[in-house]
């Protein structure tokens, strides 16, 4: 049920931060977000072999590793390799493993 800009959920689990950010209650719909094409990626992989990032982050063309404005996504796996939780922070690159995540 949409209440104003919050949206309360019955019997489930409350909404993240991110997720209540992200959903438009008056038409209850989810807001997507694109990455503009002129933004640079960078994946870090930490131990993981299977060609899956832990930790992928987005900025401006330019924008140095160590300044704040980076976009970053932070995964998480189950044992069989399947994402399970996806977190999102704004931070520097070089600061990605200790950002607050949300």
């Amino acid at each position: 049920m949409a209440i104003g800009n919050s949206y309360q959920t019955t019997g489930q689990t409350k909404l993240s931060d991110a997720e209540a950010r992200e959903h438009e209650a008056a038409i209850y719909a989810k807001r997507v977000t694109k990455v503009p094409l002129n933004m640079r990626a960078k994946y870090d992989y930490g131990s993981r072999t299977d060609g899956q990032p832990v930790y992928v982050g987005y900025a401006a063309r330019g924008l140095a590793t160590s300044s704040t404005g980076w976009l970053l996504f932070k995964y998480t796996y189950n044992a069989s390799g399947w994402v399970t939780d996806k977190d999102v922070a704004y931070d520097s690159w070089d600061n990605r493993a200790s950002a607050s995540y949300t």
